[in-house]
């Protein structure tokens, strides 16, 4: 069913005569529950590590020190599994999404009303995870994308551009400066929408163009002329780079959006590898340029380090002036502020050395709570490791809906995958999945191993070194490398042989939010210093554990779906979604018939 940014009805009609009911057990897709309970093993082998290590360390790949066999564990999930799985994670969110869409359409019931109780039941969840048990929690910025691929499919212009006018105000409230991932976010899911739904075309030069392609090309040229200022203005240099790289972005997604506007029923699809790939295809260019320069570290520059002591020193003067309303030191912070006079135009060299002072300072306060994260993990009490939790969320509230730009292509392609009937029917489309299995594991894992021949490893401060370069490569491999997992798991499932036994992972995979928390509670009772202590296990032993826990929680499963229709947490979020207590009790146990 396709929709414009025009219609009059923008969201389907709810039939208040119709009920939506939770699917049944016996409607259910194998292939979804068999591939979920498959990717939250991939989920246990990545977020076990920050279990034992700060997650403000994220991202600076394998850790200094670590040899042997942890090292070779560290390796296999940094470049085989981390990225790889999160991803698949997205792609069945979308899929669920469009069984629920689907069956809300087939039988003309109510659709968008338990989709949003579905939503902000999702988030209350994430929130929870994220305060009460670990950081890393990904629910709730799947709340946010949802709402996302909510606008992309049924909003409407007139109502995104005045949600963008009214909520933009609250991003300049003290302490709301992180709504403007929010508010941007309802732009970027608006244009989404205009690429998928809308067919206006539009004249340029005699041909016809479609108006978001139209749109791109006017502001890749603009930003094509501020780009060319900052290469010829030397007071511009430093907006060479992000200008550059908007430029190009803007005119690809320009160039690309025309000449893959039809049909129709590719959209989706097209759209999701575009969102997903260019970003990072752009990152690959940009850090083989930064891959030719010399190493270089912050720390190297006695000027920069010096400035970035007399930084430090006032600005922690000037929180002692705060606490103790000093006005002697408030009267030397406004010396000190003097000699900064915006006035003053500063040589290249000065402004260099000035960002250099902010990166060490950056990375030092970085270093501080992330020895701040140890110290409370390893030794805090319960509350303490909450009341760290809920302040660092509170310093970004809005921070997860970051995650949303990235993961809604994933959602997008989990959609497709289901509107094309592909997942639903993927017995008709297993020569399909034979050619993403065939061709997308050696294009992702050769895309992954290409990225660690040139780094494994990144210290802060340092450029130079190839590391911006290993990542883009990375990101690009996660995609045909999660395409091709997703495949080969489908494949074993309708194989004749013994590889069908994957067909076990079902249960684990139908009580996925309470598998996916009760990891976490697990984790967070064996490892913090509230619990039994064992923070900072060595990796390869944190995957022993991880391995032991999993084959307990799909044992589990099957025992509790062999009794009851759905997992806890499956039962809570059902009722909030479809607002109706369905029965949860099986009356008679069919273990066998669980276990297939």
């Amino acid at each position: 069913m396709e929709h414009t940014f025009d219609n009059k009805a923008g969201f389907p009609a709810d039939a208040p005569s119709a009920n939506f009911v939770p699917v049944a057990a016996s409607e259910r897709i194998q292939a979804l529950d068999v591939v979920r309970g498959f990717a939250l093993i991939g989920i246990f082998f990545m977020n076990i590590e920050y279990f034992n290590r700060s997650f403000l360390d994220f991202g600076t790949g394998i850790p200094p020190g670590v040899q042997g066999i942890d090292w070779l564990a560290t390796y296999f999930v940094n470049y085989f599994v981390a990225g790889k799985f999160w991803t698949i994670f997205s792609l069945l969110f979308g899929m669920g999404f469009a069984v629920m869409l689907s069956r809300a359409e087939e039988t003309d019931r109510p659709f968008i009303k338990p989709y949003i109780r579905r939503i902000i039941a999702l988030a209350i969840f994430g929130f929870l995870h994220n305060v009460m048990l670990w950081y890393g929690d990904i629910l709730l910025s799947y709340a946010f994308t949802a709402g996302g691929l909510l606008i992309v499919l049924f909003g409407r212009w007139k109502w995104i551009l005045l949600s963008i006018a009214g909520l933009v105000g609250f991003c300049f409230i003290p302490g709301l400066s992180s709504f403007g991932t929010v508010v941007a976010g309802i732009a970027y899911m608006g244009l989404i929408g205009l690429f998928i739904r809308n067919e206006k075309q539009v004249t340029v030069f005699g041909k016809q163009i479609p108006l978001f392609s139209v749109l791109f090309l006017v502001a890749g040229i603009l930003v094509s002329f501020t780009a060319l200022a900052c290469w010829l203005v030397p007071s511009m240099k430093e907006g060479r780079s992000p200008m550059t790289a908007m430029a190009v972005a803007f005119l690809s997604i320009a160039f690309l959006s025309a000449y893959f506007h039809q049909p129709v029923s590719a959209r989706l699809w097209r759209a999701g590898v575009l969102i997903y790939c260019l970003p990072f295809l752009i990152g690959t260019v940009f850090g083989i340029i930064a891959y030719q320069q010399p190493i270089k570290s912050v720390f190297n520059s006695p000027e920069a380090v010096q400035l970035a002591a007399q930084k430090a020193k006032t600005k922690a003067e000037e929180e002692l002036s705060k606490k103790a309303g000093n006005s002697e030191a408030k009267s030397a912070s406004k010396v000190e502020a003097k000699k900064d006079d915006p006035k003053v135009v500063k040589t290249e060299d000065q402004k260099k050395i000035e960002r250099d002072a902010d990166s060490i300072n950056n990375i030092q306060e970085n270093k501080k709570k992330i020895a701040e994260d140890v110290e409370v993990l390893s030794h805090g009490s319960y509350l303490d490791t909450v009341k760290q939790r809920f302040n660092r969320l509170m310093d970004g509230p809005f921070n997860p809906a970051g995650m949303a730009f990235e993961a809604i292509a994933l959602f997008l392609l989990g959609l497709w995958f289901v509107r094309a009937k592909i997942i639903t029917k993927a017995a008709e489309h297993l020569p399909l999945f034979r050619q993403i299995a065939i061709f997308g594991l050696p294009i992702g894992w050769g895309l992954s191993v290409l990225a660690s021949s040139i780094a494994v490893s990144h210290v802060s401060g340092v450029s130079g070194d190839g590391w911006q370069l290993s990542q883009m490569l990375l990101n690009l491999g996660n995609l045909p490398t999660c395409l091709a997992y997703l495949s080969i798991v489908v494949l074993m499932l309708h194989s004749n042989s013994v590889f069908s036994k994957i067909k076990a992972l079902a249960p684990f995979g139908r009580m996925a939010l309470t598998n996916y928390l009760m990891q976490s509670l697990v984790q967070a009772s064996f490892f913090y210093g509230w619990g039994l202590g064992h923070f900072g296990l060595g990796r390869a032993q944190q995957l022993g554990f991880a391995v032991c826990v999993i084959c307990l929680q799909v044992l589990f499963s099957h025992w509790w779906l062999a009794r009851f229709r759905y997992g806890p947490l499956e039962w809570v979020w059902r009722v909030v979604t479809y607002w109706q207590i369905p029965a949860m009790r099986i009356s008679q146990p069919a273990m066998q018939a669980q276990m297939g």
